[in-house]
Order: structure tokens, then sequence, then C-alpha cells
């Protein structure tokens, strides 16, 4: 593993979300909520954080928990395979829900494949914006901004950027979800490359006040 100031490198999405909530315990500033989510709590914040994920692919997918901690893992991999297909890939949205990525990403998909394939990879455009200027709006707007696409050394690689991103719950769904995306958008390549790394930027990470106590029984850090 790799730890330079908020970076953070590891194999798998579980190795990263590990050593980024170590990250977040340790590097992180006492953030109270005054608007948005969960107004009246604090959360322990990053002011920016980069996590790259080796080896994405790795199965499964959902981070776990270890045995007898008595914390459940957050997702698993029929969550994450439920995600992809409805809040990443899916367009329908319920009538409790303003937006989901998916009526975003989907729309966007098809284009950002073409520009890859059109260029055999030797591209940076295939860049996907989630959300619109009206989203600033919303009441919650979409945490997830850009996810975007480049070849690298023969790999497709993926990248993010979160204006906001729970990490003890959301990190491990998104991050399955997403390359669960990555693989998709790899099938329809029609030149020689192999899947990638992630690499993910936020300058909004945080764990949130209800997850302290179960953060403190993983780490050998503990949130104050």
């Amino acid at each position: 593993m790799l730890f330079e100031h908020n970076v953070v490198e590891g194999k798998t999405i579980e190795d990263a979300w590990r050593d980024i909530m170590w990250c977040c315990v340790r590097n992180g500033y006492d953030y109270p909520v005054q608007g948005g989510s969960y107004v009246g709590q604090i959360r322990r914040q990053l002011d920016y954080a980069v996590v790259r994920i080796l080896e994405p692919w790795t199965r499964p997918l959902a981070v776990r928990t270890p045995e007898g901690c008595g914390i459940p893992s957050p997702t698993s991999d029929d969550k994450i395979e439920d995600y992809f297909m409805h809040y990443i890939i899916g367009t329908e949205k319920s009538e409790q829900e303003d937006y989901t990525y998916g009526q975003y990403i989907a729309p966007q998909a098809q284009q950002a494949v073409d520009l890859l394939n059109q260029a055999g990879g030797n591209t940076n455009q295939a860049a996907i914006i989630v959300g619109e200027p009206g989203s600033i709006l919303q009441e919650d707007p979409p945490c997830l901004r850009v996810v975007t696409f480049k070849v690298v050394k023969g790999k497709l690689q993926m990248g993010l950027f979160f204006r906001s991103w729970d990490l003890f719950a959301g990190l491990p769904e998104n991050l399955g979800g997403l390359q669960l995306f990555k693989e998709y958008v790899l099938s329809f390549l029609e030149f020689p490359v192999e899947d990638g790394p992630i690499v993910a930027f936020s300058d909004g990470l945080h764990i949130y006040e209800q997850y302290f106590s179960l953060v403190n029984v993983l780490n050998v850090d503990k949130i104050r």
C-alpha cells in the first residue's frame, strides 16, 4: 500500500476502503453539517482524497468486514449488481427520487464507447458528466459528477470525481457498481485493451457521525 498525505493506492476495492478509512480517521477534520444531508451531525472529512485501485475487477467486489467483529459488510455482490443495473445503467427513477446516476450516464455511454473506438483508445474525450446546470438547485445534488475513460498503457482506466462521498457505506457500493460499468464499456471496445485501474478523487470524502462507533471497531486509530 502507498500512503502519501491523503493518497491511497490499493490492489482491490476492499484494500482501498480499509486504508482510506484509516487515512480519514487519522488525517480528517471535524466538519459540522449545516447544509445538505444529515444537518446537525459531525462528520470526519478529508479536505481531499485520491484513491487508486490497481485491480478493481477482483472478486468478490463487495468489501468484507473481519469475522467476529459484529459489523456486517456495508454491501454485497447482489446489492452491487442491483445498484449497477438500476442506478448506473438504468434510466428509471422512483417518485421519491430526484434523479439516478443512470439517467445521466446511460444516454452518454454509447458516445463514450464510440469515441474510444474511433480513436483506438487514443483520446481524452470519453468523459461522462453527471448532472446539469439546474442540479445545483436540488436539495441533494448528485455526489458523483464526472466519469472518464482513458486507455493508459493498453488498459482501460476509469476516472471519477465525487463532490461528496460517504466513505463507510457509499464508497464500497459506488466503486463496485462503477467497476461493473467499466466492464460493460470494455465489452464494446473493438481494439486490443485490458481492464485497468480506477482513479477516484474527492474533496469531500467523509465518515458520518452515525458510523463513528463502527469505524472505531475496524481501525486501530479511533475517532475521538
